[in-house]
């Protein structure tokens, strides 16, 4: 029984990784970005982090206000900060001006996530530091996997056709809640917004509130400050800012948030240009997680945002 067990384990891993790769994904505009990227004249601004900035900029008033090109990098903390900041500095160029948001905190990777977009998107491999925490990930979604497909496989044998269903394992399948009608890689603005959600009711429920912790940030605060090097080396410029946050996460994480701040201010390089509380909203502002804006949310951040940059650098006097 248990070769069997462990036969049908093997099996059911290499049937299901048979992963059906679909180019209008989401993960899919990393092309497109990319391209956007390579394309737009310098001098520019470049919006570099995660979904806090694809679902948080209006990128064409940002633009029009500053009189400079705009490019929105930002797309999904799951490819993590190695990946993001790599992506970036290969396509830099004299002149640029690069914005960081980084969500809370975006220093791990998935590897699921990014593995799947790099199939979508072979020369992304490049921007992949393939280090210890990657390998770590990378073992830990096949050790994942293995167990519940074993569990799986338990169920098969158990349940239909041994017919002990006492002995039934209880397993469930995490399914894609995402919108496809929103999540996809034609959601997208020629400057890297989503717009797909702009017209559509927000979420009852916003996904993704947690309890932060208080960590040691000193390694990312390294990547962060090798990558300003990198930018001032190359003719550039770099600033940071925070994510958008709503309200009552906002306060329910104020220790860990101000501890996080208080790292950045004794070791990060780069200029902050805005402080945590600057970019907290009404819970109301979010669409379904929370760091996705509405409509309205992201119209407020974007003047906030417009507002810092003009006054640190000083573009757009006079618009």
């Amino acid at each position: 029984m248990i070769i069997i067990l462990v036969a049908g384990t093997i099996a059911l891993i290499v049937t299901r990784e048979k992963t059906v790769y679909d180019e209008n994904n989401f993960y899919g505009a990393l092309i497109d970005k990319n391209k956007l990227l390579e394309s737009t004249p310098s001098p520019r601004i470049i919006f570099v982090g995660a979904s806090n900035l694809a679902f948080g900029l209006d990128s064409k008033k940002i633009h029009d206000e500053l009189g400079i090109n705009v490019v929105n990098m930002g797309l999904h903390g799951d490819f993590g900060l190695d990946f993001i900041l790599n992506d970036v500095k290969y396509n830099l160029k004299q002149g640029d001006i690069v914005v960081l948001a980084i969500e809370y905190y975006l220093d791990k990777i998935d590897y699921k996530t990014l593995s799947y977009a790099m199939h979508l998107y072979p020369e992304g491999e490049k921007f992949v530091n393939h280090n210890f925490d990657y390998y770590e990930q990378m073992a830990g979604y096949y050790v994942d996997l293995s167990q519940h497909l074993r569990k799986e496989f338990f169920n098969y044998v158990f349940g239909k056709v041994l017919k002990l269903k006492e002995a039934k394992v209880f397993t469930t399948t995490a399914l894609n809640s995402y919108d496809t009608l929103i999540y996809s890689r034609h959601a997208f603005n020629s400057y890297g917004d989503v717009v797909s959600h702009l017209d559509k009711a927000r979420v009852k429920d916003i996904h993704g509130r947690i309890h932060l912790k208080e960590e040691d940030y000193g390694k990312c605060i390294d990547d962060l400050n090798d990558f300003y090097d990198y930018v001032l080396q190359h003719g550039g410029k770099v600033f940071f800012t925070f994510p958008s946050y709503p309200q009552t996460e906002y306060e329910k994480n104020l220790k860990p948030i101000k501890n996080f701040e208080q790292q950045l201010k004794d070791g990060l390089k780069i200029p902050i240009i805005m402080k945590p509380e600057d970019t907290v909203f009404p819970d109301s502002l979010f669409f379904d997680t929370v760091y996705h804006l509405t409509a309205e949310g992201r119209e407020m951040r974007t003047d906030k945002v417009i507002g810092a940059i003009r006054k640190n650098s000083g573009l757009g006097i006079g618009n």
